[in-house]
């Protein structure tokens, strides 16, 4: 009886590798890039058709390789990068398993072209499905040329799960953008089907690379950081806390100038803003760890994208405490503490406490109010003292305009008798039983509404922002959404990344009510914006909404357009903090119940909170 056990072929398990290192076309583009800096490339050029599907060609003038070694180039683990296993705990180069040039030549049509400084003839080879087709003597100058067709043409399987095209870019120009940034002694360029992407000259400083990509005035908002511990070194630049917000940040992280991605250490970096930024924004971030090559791990996946170290608490306390000392330059920071009514206090400096002088509403004073036994609520987060001690406003909801049908509604597809739906019909109840309730606004943030069996309390900028949506989203629905033509139309520069997707979603910006123009290069033009108040300047929120685009507005053109009402509606938003009059409160709440879904921010979370007396009782211990 024969074994059960045998060995695959070759072309088996170079599809099985390439399974591991080519996902998708920016995979390639990522190995391809990697191999021209191990050989010293001064420029690289990144040529792509299709989002790559079609063809990848990556150029560069590096030391290039003689003709025996091409051909043992497309041979699985057959590398210049390491001899034997002892080199693995010290490796200094970007690729060095030998699985890249075989793995992308076993799903494509790769043609390479190579040639060194002491040999005038170089060398081409074709390779088609892992199979080498033609091997010849070519003239070019120094350096090499890989171009790569029909990625995953006999893995048809493969090609289906591919994204779209602007997406599948977009991972491209994140790659490229990626080693740009750690490799600033090399020129890049990328081009998709001769349109100019990226360029970034050799430069002397991350900080000018980061201009050069980014924008100057991204960049103008980034400090410098260094931080020394032991052998590990932190440097980079970091967000000024004014800059941050809550939208998706760029963030970037490099171990000895290979990119990487750890939660772990993006955790730090934000234990490091900890009282400097609200828990809800996010900071932008370049930094860069350099360790000893045997203190990391960087063979954990394929992917090299993650990497494991030696004294993991070191490195995160490492990170954590450059960001601290980042924010210690002189006015750098404002203190923040969620716990001060969203209310920002004087800057610290150098070994300060992050107060000065006697701000009022700090954090001491806070907790130095007497809450009641047991850790319950203060009393006044419950209902007023007194009358007198409380200014009441009328609420514009009578008992008549609270009838089924007038907008006061939850989701139109609750289960039957559910919560939710039951929830929503005991609120009904209690308002309309109370035609002229009680109404007053706590610390700029929450609305208090008396109904006859306690109070409900209101998020007021979870409540707009639920109002706005839907606004927004029936505007976009019935293309009349209201625009405003700015008197200066506004010219932005954007990072490749943004730029693809503004041409990406420029039909969705259009419908939400911008007009967008194309200026050249990555510049493009503002010219008209929804017509929103508070939602302030297309200069401070358009290259966070784009990247709100980017991360949730993929799919269908109904997911684009709630995602940008999202994101619009969440900066239009009246915000926590600002005192209302009893005629804002009067409208804001009619607005909300007059919603499809009132009782849910944008986000998911409750705008509305219901609080019985009888829960109140319970506090005070008289029932």
């Amino acid at each position: 009886m024969p074994g059960k056990i045998h060995q695959l072929d070759e072309a088996t398990s170079n599809l099985i590798a390439a399974g591991e290192v080519v996902e998708r076309p920016a995979s390639v583009v990522k190995e391809l890039v990697e191999n021209s800096l191990d050989a010293g490339a001064g420029r690289i050029a990144v040529e792509v058709e299709g989002a790559g599907n079609r063809m990848i060609r990556v150029s560069d003038d590096g030391e290039g390789m003689e003709r025996e070694d091409v051909g043992l180039a497309f041979c699985r683990h057959a590398t210049s990068k390491i001899s034997g296993a002892a080199d693995l705990k010290n490796i200094s180069t970007m690729g060095f398993r030998g699985e890249a040039l075989p793995s992308i030549a076993s799903v494509s049509r790769f043609e390479l072209v190579s040639c060194t400084r002491d040999n005038p003839c170089g060398t081409r080879i074709v390779v088609e499905g892992g199979e080498t087709v033609e091997i010849s003597d070519v003239s070019r100058a120094q350096g090499t040329t890989a171009t790569v067709r029909s990625l995953f043409f006999n893995v048809p399987a493969r090609r289906k799960f591919l994204k779209s095209d602007q997406t599948e870019l977009r991972h491209i120009i994140r790659v490229v953008t990626c080693l740009a940034v750690a490799q600033i002694e090399t020129g890049f360029k990328l081009t998709h089907e001769g349109r100019e992407l990226l360029a970034a000259a050799p430069c002397g400083s991350v900080a000018e690379r980061v201009r050069d990509i980014f924008g100057v005035g991204r960049a103008g908002k980034l400090l410098p950081v260094i931080y020394e511990r032991g052998d590990l070194v932190v440097g980079g630049l970091i967000a000024d806390p004014d800059s941050c917000t809550g939208s998706r940040p760029d963030q970037y992280l490099f171990i000895n100038r290979r990119p990487f991605t750890s939660r772990s250490l993006a955790h730090a970096v934000r234990q490091g803003y900890r009282s400097a930024i609200p828990d809800t924004a996010q900071p932008s971030f370049f930094l860069f760890l350099t360790v000893r090559p045997d203190q990391v791990d960087i063979n954990v996946h394929p992917s090299k994208l993650e990497v494991r170290f030696r004294d993991e608490g070191l490195v995160y306390a490492a990170v954590q405490g450059a960001v601290k000392e980042g924010l210690r330059q002189e006015g750098a920071v404002a203190d923040y503490d969620a716990q001060v009514s969203g209310r920002l206090v004087s800057g610290s400096g150098p070994g300060g406490s992050g107060f000065r002088g006697k701000a009022p509403g700090r954090v001491s004073e806070v907790r130095g109010r007497p809450f009641l036994p047991g850790g319950g609520f203060q009393t006044s987060l419950l209902m007023p003292l007194s009358p007198e001690k409380i200014k009441r406003g009328e609420i514009g909801l009578a008992a008549e305009d609270l009838k089924p049908g007038s907008g006061l509604a939850l989701d139109k597809t609750p289960a039957p008798g559910g919560p939710q739906e039951q929830q929503g019909k005991a609120q009904k109840a209690e308002l309309q039983a109370s035609a002229l309730p009680s109404i007053w606004q706590l610390h700029g943030r929450y609305i208090f509404v008396e109904t006859k069996k306690g109070c409900l309390i209101i998020d007021q900028h979870a409540a707009h922002e639920r109002v706005l949506f839907e606004q927004i989203m029936t505007g976009i629905s019935n293309r009349n959404i209201t625009t405003q033509r700015l008197l200066f139309p506004l010219t932005l520069e954007l990072s490749p990344e943004e730029h693809s997707a503004a041409l990406e979603f420029k039909p969705v910006l259009e419908q939400a009510g911008f007009e967008v123009e194309e200026f050249g290069g990555r510049t493009i033009v503002v010219r008209a914006t929804p017509a929103l108040k508070g939602i302030g300047s297309p200069e401070e929120y358009f290259g966070r909404m784009l990247h709100d685009l980017i991360s949730e507005g993929r799919g269908s053109a109904e997911t684009a357009h709630q995602c940008l009402a999202r994101s619009l509606a969440c900066r239009a938003a009246v915000k926590s903090g600002r005192k209302l009059s009893s005629a804002e409160m009067n409208d804001l709440i009619d607005r909300l119940f007059a919603t499809e879904l009132p009782y849910a921010d944008v986000h998911g979370r409750n705008t509305i909170v219901q609080l019985s007396l009888n829960e109140i009782d319970k506090r005070f211990g008289r029932n």
